[in-house]
């Protein structure tokens, strides 16, 4: 088993950000973990990656807390935690020294592949940023990647080539957790759905699973969180 979430519960002040949460992640699987806003996504993605702890439950991936096993995994923000001024070339020398596993190669082929201008990131789109952080993320070597909104509020040529590259980079033996509100355009990837709806899972099915009961996940979506 990758990792496990088990009876776990966070809360915010007064807000119940997850109730009793189970999950078990498999190596080499695409897992969607879809919800509405404020469904709990983020919060179980921090927990996973070990920026946050658990008020109750446990936490685990290759059997350790997450925080003994950071070099094996990756987490993609929402939000762009880079400076403007950083260019991909900056990128590059940062990560590597933070990050031993960084490969550089494979961090330029996918700038390349995805078309990313070697310009400031203050001077690229909102779709060129996008491009670059999943770059950035995809170039290291991990066994678990945590993916919080890649494919959020940016163009559409942008959000095809992010999603060429998933497939592209996928690699053997890792897992890729994919939280998206654009269920039609990145189902295709997906091995296994997770459903939230205020803080608890309340389905999680093989993808695989759905579509032999004639179901889309895009339509087990709306039946299950409507």
């Amino acid at each position: 088993m990758l990792a496990k979430v088990e009876g776990v519960e966070k809360r915010y002040l007064k807000n119940q950000a997850l109730s009793g949460v189970n999950l078990k992640l498999k190596a080499e699987q695409v897992v969607g973990l879809l919800g509405l806003n404020g469904a709990g996504k983020t919060t179980l993605l921090k927990l996973l990656a070990g920026l946050l702890l658990p008020d109750r439950g446990r936490v685990e991936v290759l059997g350790w807390p997450p925080r003994r096993v950071r070099g094996q995994l990756v987490y993609l923000p929402e939000q762009d935690p880079w400076p403007a001024w950083a260019t991909p070339r900056d990128l590059a020398r940062l990560m590597s020294a933070l990050f031993p596993d960084f490969d550089h190669g494979r961090f330029h082929e996918l700038m390349a592949f995805m078309e990313v201008p070697k310009r400031p990131l203050g001077q690229m789109s909102r779709g060129q940023k996008a491009r670059a952080r999943l770059a950035v993320a995809l170039a290291r070597k991990a066994r678990l990647y945590l993916l919080d909104e890649p494919l959020a509020g940016i163009d559409l040529i942008s959000r095809d080539r992010i999603l060429k590259a998933l497939v592209r980079e996928w690699r053997s033996q890792a897992t890729i957790v994919l939280s998206t509100h654009e269920v039609g355009e990145a189902e295709g990837l997906f091995d296994r759905a997770v459903f939230l709806k205020e803080g608890r899972v309340v389905l999680d099915a093989e993808v695989e699973a759905l579509r032999q009961q004639g179901k889309s996940v895009v339509e087990t979506f709306k039946e299950v969180l409507a």
